[in-house]
């Protein structure tokens, strides 16, 4: 029987920030080894899910297939936002390094919404309502009945505060094993970036097979087979879980390919300003904390 291994990295958020590509392109690694799914949340306890956690014993079922790779790792976008996430990660393995890709906030939320609008997380389909509808959704209020996401991911103004996300990180693990990447970094020069991740992970050069992007904004194909999916009649489940039970491979790979298939790419319409220059203002002092703690620029998320 395989040894198995606990995360020695962990790739942490934000969404929409280039995570879902990064996982790929490390999945191919020789010298990687990652859960065949990622967004496994096991540390975000103090997150609401229409779902139980995992099991510590169910979580560790991920790394059963590890063989000797070097280097072991998770990815979960909610572990940045969760305040209880990096605690959780800490202790359980103090020594991590851990992974953080940020973007532009305007453009993380309007991506952002429009992710959760395709997955059925969001009933609210303009994005500036969607904004404004926080308040009501800390009280409970306009929540969609089959949210896949914690609720808190539909308080898009928190999870945009990026400067008191990251200065948890690095109060607990030290500047030297976190690693923060801009996604306009990651966007211009892919495979340069992609290098520096391998450099910090401790593993030897391996390109992909091509650096595409994954997880960009896309639409459903068939309405019903969406809704086979996200709101399954009883008789369904109860005869797929003899067939597909959960935390097993068939059941991962089965709605893997039933959403894929179900995707179609498309243009995102563009951003207004009047949003765009309302997110700014009110992200603003999380940016200017953003940019002492990592030491870069970003006067160019403003504009």
């Amino acid at each position: 029987m395989n040894k198995i291994m606990i995360p020695g990295f962990f790739v942490v958020g934000a969404p929409k920030c280039g995570t879902t590509s990064l996982y790929a392109y490390l999945k191919q690694h020789p010298q990687v080894y990652l859960p065949r799914i990622k967004e496994l949340n096991f540390f975000c306890t103090d997150l609401h899910f229409r779902y139980p956690l995992l099991t510590e014993e169910q979580f560790l079922s991920y790394y059963s297939d590890y063989k000797s790779e070097s280097a072991v790792g998770e990815v979960s976008v909610w572990n940045l936002f969760s305040s209880s996430a990096p605690a959780n990660i800490h202790q359980f393995n103090p020594s991590a390094k851990i992974i953080i890709m940020l973007r532009k906030p305007a453009d993380m939320l309007h991506a952002l919404h429009s992710n959760h609008v395709f997955n059925d997380n969001e009933q609210i389909h303009d994005f500036k309502a969607a904004l404004h509808a926080q308040a009501d959704r800390k009280k409970g209020l306009q929540i969609a009945p089959f949210i896949k996401c914690p609720v808190e991911g539909l308080y898009y103004y928190d999870v945009a505060a990026y400067g008191t996300q990251v200065k948890r990180y690095l109060e607990l693990f030290g500047p030297d094993q976190v690693k923060v990447i801009l996604f306009d970094d990651f966007i211009q020069d892919t495979q340069r970036t992609y290098q520096e991740v391998l450099t910090f992970l401790g593993v030897g050069e391996f390109l992909p097979e091509t650096f595409v992007i994954h997880n960009a904004s896309k639409s459903t194909r068939s309405s019903f087979i969406k809704r086979m999916t996200v709101q399954t009649p009883h008789w369904i489940k109860a005869t797929g879980k003899w067939f597909f039970p959960h935390q097993t491979k068939r059941r991962d790979l089965l709605m893997y390919w039933l959403w894929k298939l179900n995707s179609k790419p498309v243009n995102r319409p563009p951003l207004s300003k009047a949003i765009h220059d309302e997110v700014t203002d009110v992200m603003k002092a999380e940016m200017f904390l953003l940019q002492q703690l990592i030491g870069r620029d970003l006067t160019h998320w403003q504009q």
